[in-house]
């Protein structure tokens, strides 16, 4: 494995590190993204802080802080020869000319061109959807592989549309939305819907239970803060009559199943989902309780062989 230099091994992201951890970001504002620590477990309240623009980390907890090679040199206790190995490794393993650090939709703007949109087939991206655990047969049903241009620079990912015509872009390194942030509806006349935070966790229900498919309808939020227009969506197919001088609601849907993530997000969203539907709501992470979400709950399936 060829050797490299610390210039080069610090522009490995950070972020894509603690994604190989499983550690979800919990927080983000234009340039910090907040984690749970890695450095310890069973943390409630994210104390990790990385600054996607600097590729530079804070540990809050233990006040410690510092590049890629001080994360790698703290995580695993090795010296900084050992930490290159390891980020020389991790360069190797993915080295496609992607974005250098995630970027976020809002610094993006209007500054991008879609250029192709075809059936998923790029070895880079389809080992990604592998190291989730995303069935082969099922993402390429839902998403396609989207190449395109910022500032006149080429790049490629997996790509799942919104209602919008926007798209959610994803590989290893890349977490962001061409276009206008919207939902996405996929319906099939069913009397049950179910919710989730973003289209992997909707990836990993199906792979998990391929028989399910059909049997619901389904609103993927692409992002918490979507909730509000996902449940006023809800809210139109409810019809309501006046029956001696009673209101009664009718609804389209007899359940509406929420499978939102295992955190403080998604105890807010599950809790206000069940205050504005109380009569048909069921919380589906009871599945899941003791995972971060459906697709750690799926990973560690995988682990289990």
């Amino acid at each position: 494995m060829k050797k490299i230099n610390c210039k080069t091994a610090k522009q490995v992201p950070i972020i894509s590190l603690l994604n190989q951890m499983g550690l979800k970001c919990t927080k983000e504002s234009r340039e910090d993204w907040w984690f749970r620590s890695p450095f310890r477990t069973n943390e409630r309240t994210s104390s990790f802080k990385v600054n996607v623009s600097k590729n530079l980390f804070y540990d809050f907890g233990e006040g410690f802080g510092g590049t890629v090679i001080d994360f790698v040199m703290h995580y695993y206790t090795c010296n900084i020869q050992e930490a290159l190995d390891r980020l020389a490794k991790e360069l190797n393993t993915f080295s496609f000319h992607q974005q250098t650090n995630f970027i976020k939709s809002d610094l993006i703007k209007n500054n991008y061109e879609i250029r192709k949109v075809q059936n998923l087939q790029n070895k880079n991206l389809l080992e990604y959807a592998k190291s989730r655990n995303l069935e082969g047969e099922i993402i390429q049903k839902y998403c396609k592989e989207v190449h395109y241009s910022i500032n006149d620079k080429k790049y490629y990912g997996i790509g799942f549309q919104n209602d919008a015509g926007g798209f959610e872009i994803r590989n290893k390194y890349v977490k962001m939305v061409l276009g206008k942030k919207e939902i996405t509806t996929l319906k099939n006349n069913q009397n049950s819907i179910i919710l989730f935070e973003s289209w992997s966790d909707f990836i990993s229900f199906l792979t998990l239970y391929p028989a399910e498919e059909f049997k619901h309808d389904y609103i993927i939020l692409n992002s918490v803060t979507m909730l509000e227009k996902a449940l006023m969506k809800i809210y139109k197919y409810i019809n309501v009559e006046i029956y001696k001088c009673i209101k009664v609601e009718i609804y389209k849907y007899i359940f509406l199943i929420c499978c939102f993530d295992n955190d403080e997000a998604g105890d807010k969203a599950t809790k206000k989902v069940k205050e504005m539907f109380p009569k048909i709501f069921k919380d589906g992470r009871i599945r899941y309780k003791k995972s971060k979400d459906l697709n750690d709950y799926l990973n560690s399936f995988h682990e289990l062989y």
